[in-house]
């Protein structure tokens, strides 16, 4: 007979072979956790290989990066089909705010529709280029996700707005900054016979929002970027901005930390 130890030794190594059991495991002990557990359930609405929206393991990544820094403001710029406002919406929590702005008709209409019910989101039918603090009624951006026109010079326009809107902390993400290697288009692709966009056989979906990232780190040197881009899969990509700081350390040295013990 086994005993206790080899039996949970078993079911563990089971439980990291068998994705059938961690479903079944998960769902067992969701009537305690449903309360702590994210709300990843729309993710099954979207789609890995597009090109353009957010995909879905990228707003896996944006989810858990909200989950995980928990900003009591986000701003949204580029509504879209609203996909990302309800990524957004199933990570934020109770008491932090929303506010998406898009310039079409029809965004306003789908925001009413679908978040008209919710406290947290608020929708403005208002240009990237025209923002003020007002409009998100004097909050200071924590987290701002930037997927809008994808033209330089109406992305640096809206920076420099942005900038006293911001934290100090404040993480500014740049969606479609990533490029598709010539390899993973199919042959028959009509962009593998254009001459146009290509850039060491990658090609720039949006050069735009590439060119506003290298002018970032050109005018703005106190912005860190971490690029999160894939050459091994088609990827719109996404670029992180932060202000760069050192960490507020202990006065204390490590002789008087231990002598205080």
């Amino acid at each position: 007979m086994l005993g206790v130890g080899r039996l949970r030794a078993r079911f563990v190594r089971r439980y990291y072979r068998s994705r059938a059991l961690r479903v079944l495991v998960s769902v067992a002990r969701r009537p305690k956790l449903r309360r702590e557990l994210p709300d990843l359930a729309h993710l099954a609405m979207l789609d890995e290989r597009v090109v353009g929206p957010v995909q879905r393991d990228e707003a896996l990544f944006l989810h858990a990066l909200i989950r995980v820094v928990r900003p009591t403001t986000v701003v949204e710029i580029g509504f879209g089909r609203g996909h990302s406002a309800l990524n957004f919406l199933s990570a934020l929590d109770p008491e932090a705010r929303l506010y998406s702005f898009d310039i079409k008709p029809r965004c306003e209409t789908w925001a009413r529709t679908w978040f008209g019910g919710d406290p947290r989101f608020t929708f403005k039918r208002k240009s990237q280029a025209e923002l003020t603090p007002d409009d998100i009624d004097g909050r200071l951006a924590e987290f701002v996700f930037l997927d809008a026109s994808h033209d330089f010079a109406l992305n640096r326009e809206t920076f420099d707005r942005l900038l006293p809107m911001m934290s100090q902390n404040a993480i500014l993400a740049v969606h479609d900054t990533g490029t598709v290697p010539r390899q993973l288009f199919p042959d028959w692709h009509w962009l593998v016979r254009s001459q146009e966009g290509w850039v060491d056989g990658h090609y720039e979906g949006q050069p735009g929002d590439r060119e506003f990232v290298n002018w970032v780190l050109e005018s703005h040197p106190d912005f860190s970027q971490v690029h999160l881009h894939s050459v091994r899969t088609v990827r719109c990509g996404m670029t992180l901005l932060q202000r760069s700081a050192p960490l507020p350390r202990s006065s204390a040295t490590p002789e008087r930390l231990a002598a205080s013990v």
